[in-house]
């Protein structure tokens, strides 16, 4: 006979069994759960605010580096400037002492015409008679020079000497007009000194401000970027600039005597062909023809693009974010390494690390006797060096996000002049996507 007290015990196990626990353990449960359920809100709310905090800072450190941006910006648009203000006054120097070196020249030569014409007016003298009044010339005169000039007024120089006379009168014109370009120099000089301890100044108070912005940032544990090109890196910049110019300018007149000498080696080799074999006459002379032709350039846009990639930003105004009003260049993105080729032949005049563009190139080209700079910045690595000549399409590094960058891409600038920096306007660059 079944035990009744004993199924009803089972059941009532088996009950709670399949409840999975006793009302006791089930409270106590609930009160587990709604504590984790308090600790989990708690935690997400205090996460809220971390996130909060944190993005705040991020903002904070975002506006810094902005106005750091914008600082360093000023600051190289003055230390460009003065670096340019240094080298128009060694430009001036370099003309003045030219010009003193003329001078000194022309005041030699017009001594010895001075001897020269004394003694051919001694000689007129004695075989001139009581016909020439030579009190009236010589006492009537302020100088030697009136003197000269008196006389060939008057026409009292023989026509074989005239010549001498003539002669001597450009020499001292040239001195005259030599010594007023000195004085306008030496004025230019003056006023170029002014200017350059005005930008000098200026430039030491940017300074002065951007370190303490610095410091503050320091104090504050701000972590910021600021790579700029110091007046030493400019100034070397604009005197390599003045090399490559002369070094260009070099190198084409090699190219152009080469290919002259070439084309003449080809034409002489050419007649002593068609004089060899006359039969021929006609297909040596196509063929000498043809040959010029043959290495003429290909024709095109005085520029090509310096690589692939997609434009991320063109030439043109700018909003200021990134510490530029102006931007100088386009940029073209691309992955890490992507090769970069030279835009146009020409002379290397910087290759490796400096300020904002971190690794970079600066190429001055001299074409139909204007001057042209290209700059390529940003670079991952560099292969060539600076007075290195490369050819138009020549690969001259890799693209890269060194120096003031925020992703791969290449920063690329057209110059119509030598190189000048400016964050505020075009400046001397012009629209590289014009060219290609």
């Amino acid at each position: 006979m079944v035990n009744l007290k004993k199924l009803a015990a089972t059941v009532t196990l088996g009950t709670l069994l399949i409840s999975g626990t006793t009302p006791g353990f089930a409270a106590s449960l609930t009160d587990k759960q709604k504590k984790v359920q308090q600790q989990q809100q708690q935690n997400s709310s205090e996460q809220s605010k971390a996130n909060a905090s944190i993005q705040s800072r991020e903002q904070a450190i975002s506006k810094e580096q902005q106005e750091i941006n914008k600082l360093d910006a000023e600051l190289q648009d003055v230390i460009s400037d003065v670096a340019q203000k240094k080298a128009e006054i060694r430009a001036t120097q370099e003309k003045i002492k030219e010009l003193e070196a003329q001078i000194k020249k022309y005041e030699a030569k017009m001594k010895a015409q001075e001897e020269l014409m004394k003694e051919r007016m001694a000689t007129m003298q004695k075989n001139g008679g009581t016909s020439i009044n030579w009190a009236e010339f010589i006492f009537g005169s302020k100088d030697f020079g009136d003197l000269i000039t008196r006389m060939i007024t008057a026409g009292t120089i023989q026509e074989n000497d005239k010549q001498i006379f003539e002669e001597y009168q450009a020499t001292k014109e040239k001195l005259a007009a030599a010594q007023a370009e000195l004085e306008t120099e030496r004025d230019t000089l003056v006023k170029q000194k002014e200017q350059l301890e005005e930008r000098k100044a200026a430039l030491d108070k940017k300074m002065k401000e951007r370190a303490a912005k610095i410091k503050k940032l320091n104090a504050e544990k701000i972590k910021f970027e600021s790579k700029l090109m110091s007046l030493k890196e400019m100034e070397s910049t604009l005197q390599a600039q003045e090399a490559s110019i002369k070094a260009e300018i070099e190198a084409q007149r090699r190219a152009a005597e080469e290919a002259k000498r070439k084309a003449e080696a080809e034409a002489a080799a050419a007649a002593a062909a068609k004089k060899k074999q006359a039969s021929n006459a006609s297909s040596s002379s196509n063929a000498a023809a043809a040959t010029p032709a043959a290495s003429a350039p290909a024709s095109g846009g005085m520029f090509q693009r310096p690589s692939g990639g997609r434009l991320t930003q063109g030439w043109g105004p700018a909003s200021g974010v990134n510490g530029y009003t102006f931007h100088n260049g386009i940029d073209l993105a691309a992955p890490v390494g992507t090769p970069i080729h030279a835009a146009q032949t020409g002379t290397v005049t910087t290759a490796g690390w400096g300020g904002a563009y971190g690794n970079h190139v600066i190429i001055t080209h001299v074409i139909n006797g204007q001057v042209w700079t290209t700059v390529y910045a940003h670079l991952s690595s560099v292969s060539v060096s600076a007075g290195q000549r490369v050819s138009q399409g020549q690969n001259i590094g890799g693209m890269g996000s060194t120096g003031n960058s925020t992703g791969s891409h290449l920063h690329f600038e057209i110059h119509r002049g030598g190189y000048s920096y400016s964050s505020s306007s075009a400046g001397n660059t012009v629209n590289p996507a014009s060219f290609f």
